[in-house]
This record gives C-alpha cells, structure tokens and sequence, in this order.
C-alpha cells in the first residue's frame, strides 16, 4: 500500500504516525524507519516518506528548492482521522518540523513530533555526502583521479556559497565519474543512470532540509546517539541521549519506547 511519497511501513487503525527520512528501506549503512515501526506501539499505522516521492516533488517544483518545500507540505497525506505524532531522522528533522507546523496552521492542532540525531545541512553536508558516493567509485577509479575529484569538490565548497548551485556541480561532477566507471566495470548505462539519479535525489531532499525554517509549532523531543551533537534547535528543551551508536539509533527498543510515550501520551502495556 502506498500514497504519493509514502509508504506505508505498518499497517494499524486510527490516527496515523507519518516518518520523514530519505528513505524508509534499508539503502544505507544502518537501521531506518521500517525498523522502528515494528517497535511502535500498536495500534497505530506508520507511514514514512520514500525516496520517489522526493524525485518527484524536485520534478514538478517551479521554484526549488523553496516552491518544492511548499509543494511537498501542500500534498495530501496518507492518514485518515488526524495525525497521532511526526517523526524525523538526521536531515528529515527539520522537514518533520514543517510537516507539524503546516498540520498546526491547518487543522489548529499540533501533533507530537520525535527527531531522531537532527542534523543541520550545510555546504559541509553536501561535501560529505559527496565524498561518500565517491567512496562506491573507488575501486573502479585511478586513485589520483578520485584524490583529483575531492580536491575539486573541496574547492567548489570553498568558492560557492549558494548551496543549490553547489548541489547541482557536486551532482553533475558525481555523474561525470559514475558513467565511465560503471561503463568500465561492464556495467548497463540503466544501472549507472539509477545511480546518479539517486545522488542527485538526496541532494535536493538535503537541499529542501535547509530549505525548511527549523523552529516547529511546539516542543519536540529529541533523541539522540551515544555521539552525535545536534545543531541548536528552538523549542525541543527535551534531551534524550542513549549509550547506541548512530546506526543502530532506529532499532534500538529504548529509542521506540521513548518515542511511543511523547507521540501517545500513555505507558506502553508492559513497558511502564
């Protein structure tokens, strides 16, 4: 089952938790929302953003990333009988926050809203995500050639303070490296095309985080890693830091019952 940019991660009834995060699927090193879902407290559905519905928002936007911003928070959302709490992951918590500020300016209730290690983006971000793609073409690429690639990204970061232009060199500079690599490793032209897709869909769903004005409707909690520091974040005065590395943050059951109790307002059975 799924809606335009969500899908659904487990089924329930009643008012529905919406999940913002790139991606709910297991595309990265860690665990994300589908684990997290089967630690929520039952009986409600959970619902979480998916990477087509970023593709898309970024596709039809006039204006971008500011017109795909409002674009996206003007969107229909999977859920009937109201909204029973937000979720947002790493850049995600800033764009949770807007989903919650949109639903307060709209129904005149604010839900709930849990961010999992927020982080801020920045030109910084952009790079490091860069360099992490890069890190896949490696071992397909001369070492001079991918030490030449940072180099030039690291500069470009230097040079251009806009970071929608900075998105789209680092996106054009990633393809540029991806296509003949993969055409060297005898890979099909689709499965490069899907790669540099991907690529440049994070660094406009990045591009939309920063986009998003970062205080919320109300007091959020976060929860946070054994090592990562959140960027100031107006409003969200509750603080919790569990002893998991960042990976494991969404699978741990600590995290799933912290989380349970601020969006239901209730023990879990069992758990008090």
């Amino acid at each position: 089952m799924s809606s335009e940019g969500w899908r659904l991660l487990r089924p329930g009834a009643g008012p529905g938790l919406l999940a913002v995060d790139f991606t709910p699927a297991q595309a990265r090193a860690g665990a994300g929302f589908t684990d997290l879902a089967r630690l929520l407290p039952e009986p409600y559905p959970v619902w979480g953003t998916e990477e087509t519905g970023w593709r898309n928002v970024a596709a039809a936007s006039v204006d971008f990333p500011a017109g795909g911003l409002d674009l996206w928070l003007d969107r229909d959302l999977p859920v009937s009988g109201g909204t029973a709490g937000i979720l947002g992951y790493c850049a995600g918590g800033t764009l949770a926050r807007a989903l919650a500020r949109r639903l307060a300016d709209r129904y005149g209730v604010t839900p709930p809203v849990v961010l999992f290690d927020p982080a801020e983006v920045t030109a910084e971000t952009l790079y490091d995500q860069f360099g992490t793609a890069l890190d896949g073409l490696a071992a397909a690429l001369p070492a001079a050639e991918v030490r030449a690639a940072r180099e030039a990204a690291r500069e470009e970061v230097r040079a251009q303070p806009d970071l929608s232009r900075l998105a789209g060199r680092l996106s054009d500079r990633y393809a540029a490296l991806a296509r003949p690599a993969c055409a060297g490793q005898g890979v099909p032209p689709s499965i490069a095309d899907q790669l540099c897709a991907r690529i440049d869909t994070y660094l406009r769903y990045l591009l939309l985080s920063a986009a998003a004005p970062p205080d919320g409707p109300g007091p959020a909690l976060v929860v946070l890693s054994a090592g990562h520091e959140p960027p100031p974040i107006p409003g969200a005065d509750r603080q919790v830091r569990l002893d998991v590395p960042a990976p494991e943050l969404l699978a741990d059951l600590r995290a799933a019952d912290l989380a349970g109790r601020a969006l239901v307002a209730e023990p879990l059975a069992g758990r008090s």
